[in-house]
């Protein structure tokens, strides 16, 4: 038998609340707490009838919370909230479940340069590349948030 994957990352919502005209998501951030620094919260909340909002916040894990130690979902656990605005044409609604997807990563930003070698054709900068045009010069990388 093959060996099982690593662990991966298990977060989820815990929960989502209506606020004025914003609705708040719980997300679980614990697979994170350990290698601290910022992280990228990213999705979409859907329901029956056409309620959407995307989901998105970049955040550090300094402020995840602790889940509540008397609930045996959140004890041991850390959440961070998101908050988001539905589209009041669109609003959620009493009596339906709400589906949620999240993905929660490190984000990077890379900058790759033009390659200097093999451009096929001269063309002027600020032209539509032709054809064969390679970007693979590293120029700089960060995480997001510089850390």
């Amino acid at each position: 038998m093959p060996p099982l994957p690593p662990k991966f990352s298990h977060p989820w919502v815990y929960s989502a609340e209506i606020t004025g005209n914003t609705i708040t998501f719980r997300v679980e951030v614990t697979d994170f707490r350990l290698t601290a620094g910022d992280i990228e919260i990213s999705g979409q909340a859907t329901q029956e009838g056409g309620a959407f909002v995307p989901i998105y916040k970049v955040t550090n894990m300094a402020i995840a919370e602790k889940g509540d130690p008397k609930d045996p979902d959140e004890k041991g656990r850390y959440f961070v909230n998101v908050e988001a605005v539905p589209d009041p044409d669109y609003p959620f609604r009493n009596g339906q479940a709400i589906t949620a997807f999240v993905r929660v990563s490190k984000a990077w930003v890379t900058v790759i340069g033009q390659s200097t070698t093999g451009l096929p054709g001269r063309g002027q900068p600020g032209q539509p590349a032709p054809p064969g045009t390679t970007w693979d010069n590293h120029l700089a990388d960060a995480h997001v948030g510089g850390s």
